[in-house]
């Protein structure tokens, strides 16, 4: 049986007992970042890392070949790998794209596993938070100061640097959206590997 073509995948996976919990409903908040997850960052952060490849191959060929090397072709390739990754960390740890170490977790009573999964969650929400305001204080800084790059791109560095900010704080939507379900009974953090 296929599901329609404007039903939302289920991204939670079944709980002990069999039972799978009902997707978000379509217009609720949980859906719009989903859409938001799926169509537009994932989307934004692969033509950005489809940019800084495209750039790369064409320093690449141009040294090679011509024995030509273009001053701002390294720069732009760093700035844009930079962004696509802080874009997408959020999502990527949201679908399980991480390494876990969970042998000795998996390995222990219920109880710990819970205290473990809100260790984790609590320990990366911190995380995420102390990173976007650093960021925010830094981008602050840069913006006041009015730093640009060092090379003759010229480019404002507080928006290069605002990647951080914008990038720790998807991450923590995905902390956040842990601890929920940790509030609704979920047994541990499992990711969601499609």
């Amino acid at each position: 049986m296929s599901e329609p073509a404007d039903a939302t995948p289920n991204p939670l996976p079944a709980q002990p007992d069999g039972t799978t919990p009902p997707p978000a409903p379509r217009g609720s908040l949980a859906w719009w970042l989903r859409m938001l997850e799926e169509h537009v960052i994932l989307n934004v952060a692969t033509l950005l890392m489809m940019a800084a490849m495209i750039l790369m191959f064409y320093e690449a060929s141009s040294r090679t070949l011509v024995s030509e090397s273009h001053w701002w072709a390294e720069e732009s390739v760093r700035f844009l790998v930079v962004w696509s990754v802080m874009l997408s960390l959020g999502v990527a740890t949201r679908k399980g794209n991480y390494v876990r170490m969970d042998l000795f977790i998996d390995a222990m009573p219920r109880p710990v596993r819970r205290a473990a999964a809100w260790v984790s969650c609590l320990a990366g929400l911190a995380f995420s938070v102390l990173v976007v305001v650093a960021g925010t204080l830094g981008v602050i800084h840069l913006h006041r100061v009015g730093m640009s790059t060092e090379s003759n791109l010229d480019l404002p560095l507080w928006i290069v640097r605002l990647a951080l900010p914008i990038g720790a704080a998807l991450y923590a939507t995905y902390f956040a959206t842990v601890a929920v379900q940790l509030l609704r009974g979920r047994d541990e953090v499992q990711p969601i590997a499609h």
